[in-house]
């Protein structure tokens, strides 16, 4: 099979279905192609939330230090090659569609899906173009993730741990922490986030096993109204909300601990200046409307802590995959929201409106949002929350819908 464009390419590898825990195919296919993620610097960054915006503190952190740095996350939030940047610029249509027809063969021999494709062409594009630096996002767990291939990461990030993905990762929090604790390589330092006692545990002997020193989260952060203090360092956000703060602290001590000055202009203003869309994204006033990829109990907690102070009416439209905790988030959203729309999209993993249940339910996600905006008047805030992959469908929609 050979493909003669780019979106030809595109939409064949969003159709080939991923299999989430497949460590050792991909290992195979990584060996196969000569292991490309060989040779090059990473820092490796899991944890049950804040990992997407770690790396993207940590990111823009780095492209005022290193000449060439790369980045890899998921979910895409735009499209798929925005999982894969080089210095802010997406892998070229014309570099993906090369990379799925060269190497057609090893896709299909191991039977790669959609994340291992995207990460197989992440370390090729890195390889090729020789990167500095790359910042790569766990997409799941951390023991058996694709991005798990490489070796020995300058530090290994652990942002945060709790109940999510539980069918793959276990159901007590010393499970989860063990599949998180499977990125911690031999005498490759550790910096951790704020993590349940339990889940610490389970960290630092895996950590003692492999002697990893370990960076706890420091007691010397505090909260300020525009951002935080670190270790006697003011340092101030684009964002307001606490959860944001607490991930630039953790992307400030994984940046310390690969040589970069913290307490630099250079940092600060990198600190600052840093976005990452769909995590409290606010894209339209009048009503206020805020998109927040929350997927899971704590994320919804987080949002819940950031949403506080917000004009009411407050309204939330949320949807979630079938294999969160959906139902549980939706009574969540109920206790502090003035109304709860619940929605449905379209997406294999995307869970059902009859499951996720709610007062008020409108299986359009457009109409619903249309339906959250005329409740929340002129002066009100919509909240739009759920799925990451629902937060990129409303995303494309409302910025076109704008233009």
């Amino acid at each position: 099979m050979r493909f003669e464009t780019y979106e030809e390419a595109e939409q064949w590898v969003l159709g080939r279905k991923s299999i989430l825990v497949y460590y050792e195919p991909f290992a195979e296919a990584m060996h196969m192609l000569g292991d490309p993620q060989n040779g090059l610097s990473y820092v490796h960054v899991a944890g049950t939330n804040g990992k997407g915006s770690t790396c993207r503190f940590l990111y823009d952190i780095c492209q005022k230090q290193y000449p060439k740095v790369g980045l890899y996350t998921s979910p895409h939030l735009e499209n798929i090659r925005d999982r894969i940047r080089i210095n802010d610029q997406w892998i070229p249509e014309e570099v993906f569609l090369r990379y799925v027809n060269d190497h057609m063969d090893v896709i299909e021999a191991c039977n790669l899906g959609m994340v291992g494709i995207c990460t197989m062409m992440c370390f090729l594009w890195f390889q090729e173009e020789q990167v500095d630096l790359a910042v790569l996002e766990v997409s799941m767990g951390g023991r058996y993730d694709t991005t798990n291939v490489i070796r020995n990461p300058l530090v290994s990030v652990i942002t945060s741990i709790s109940y999510d993905h539980m069918n793959f990762l276990g159901n007590t929090l010393q499970e989860i922490a063990g599949e998180k604790a499977g990125i911690i390589k031999e005498h490759c330092p550790v910096v951790l986030g704020r993590l349940p006692e339990k889940a610490y545990e389970v960290i630092a002997a895996y950590a003692a096993d492999m002697q990893a020193p370990l960076k706890c989260f420091p007691d010397s952060f505090s909260e300020t109204e525009d951002g935080f203090v670190l270790k006697g360092v003011r340092y101030t956000l684009g964002s307001a909300v606490s959860y944001q703060k607490r991930n630039a602290a953790v992307s400030l001590c994984a940046a310390e601990e690969i040589g970069i000055d913290i307490t630099s202009e250079a940092v600060k203003e990198s600190i600052h200046s840093s976005v990452w869309p769909g995590r409290y994204e606010v894209i339209r006033h009048h009503p206020k409307i805020i998109l927040d990829g929350a997927h899971n109990p704590e994320g919804i907690e987080a949002l819940l802590e950031a949403s506080s102070a917000e004009p009411r009416p407050k309204i939330a439209v949320f949807s979630a995959l079938k294999d969160k905790q959906g139902q549980q988030m939706r009574k969540q959203l109920e206790e502090s929201f003035d109304e709860v729309i619940t929605t449905g999209f379209a997406h294999v993993r995307a869970d059902s409106t009859d499951h996720l249940g709610g007062s008020c339910v409108i299986s359009d996600w457009k109409e619903a949002i249309e339906t959250a905006v005329r409740k929340a008047g002129e002066n009100g805030t919509v909240i739009i929350t759920g799925s990451l992959y629902f937060i990129s469908a409303v995303r494309a929609y409302l910025k076109n819908k704008k233009q």
